[in-house]
């Protein structure tokens, strides 16, 4: 509940900012994606036994993925603005845990993501755009591993881990047309966590659209997040990458 508001508090306080002192009208840009993602790292056991290792390739994603899904929202008034980001995967995976021991694992990662942020116009031209961002993500993740066969403290143990946090986040974010075509570059590079929630998070995203009108443009690109969160038990240290497809949508 804590969470809900503070992300309340701060939509209202970054629409405030983005009104004041920008000139001329809004410009929005709605954008649903595809995210196919594989995702490798740690995930706590039972103390005091080692985290149990996530190891999911994206080319195994299609195959491994529940569901995943992105949505991203901006808004733009001079060089005044805002954005928000929903991601949600749900990602399960069968591997042999302990060959020696017989023991084998599945485990299950549902992960939701919600950042709101801030963002400032740097640079403007006729064929591209350079801005900075300032803002809060907020996660919240559930970890399921499963334990079976085998001998030993985990065997046949089922084990369940839920965890949300707040993290302060900040980076750039840009396109730029190529050339005369309707093909263009966009992606954005994020850093945050800094112990307020995380140890640790960064992101990298590099899109290539094609513009099929003004309004609707399509594209394809790569996505990845590291995140690194313990707390009381709780382990998430994790990294998320994979190909995703989307729409663009600007009015």
């Amino acid at each position: 509940m804590n969470a809900k508001i503070t992300l309340t508090t701060l939509a209202v306080l970054l629409t405030a900012s983005g009104t004041a002192g920008a000139e001329g009208s809004w410009h929005y840009s709605l954008s649903p994606y595809m995210w196919l993602a594989g995702v490798e790292g740690e995930s706590a056991t039972v103390p005091p036994l080692p985290p149990a290792p996530i190891d999911i390739s994206p080319s195994d994603a299609a195959d491994d993925t529940d569901v995943s899904y992105m949505l991203t929202l901006t808004g733009k008034k001079g060089r005044h603005g805002w954005m928000a980001d929903f991601l949600y995967t749900d990602v399960r995976s069968d591997e042999d845990f302990a060959p020696a021991l017989g023991l084998s694992l599945e485990s299950v990662s549902k992960n939701q993501m919600f950042t709101l942020a801030y963002s400032y116009e740097l640079i403007q031209s006729d064929s591209a755009f350079l801005d900075a961002f300032a803002g809060a993500r907020y996660w919240n993740v559930d970890t399921s591993l499963r334990f079976s066969g085998g001998q030993g403290l985990l065997a046949g143990r089922r084990i369940e881990n839920s965890d949300d946090w707040i993290d302060p986040v900040f980076g750039i974010k840009g396109r730029t047309d190529i050339g005369a075509s309707r093909f263009y570059l966009n992606g954005w590079a994020a850093l945050g966590g800094l112990n307020v929630g995380a140890d640790l998070l960064y992101e990298l995203s590099l899109n290539l659209g094609y513009q099929w009108t003004d309004s609707i443009g399509t594209t394809v690109g790569y996505r990845f997040f590291d995140v690194d969160y313990e707390d009381d038990g709780f382990l998430y240290d994790i990294e998320q990458h994979g190909v995703m497809l989307g729409l663009t949508w600007q009015f």
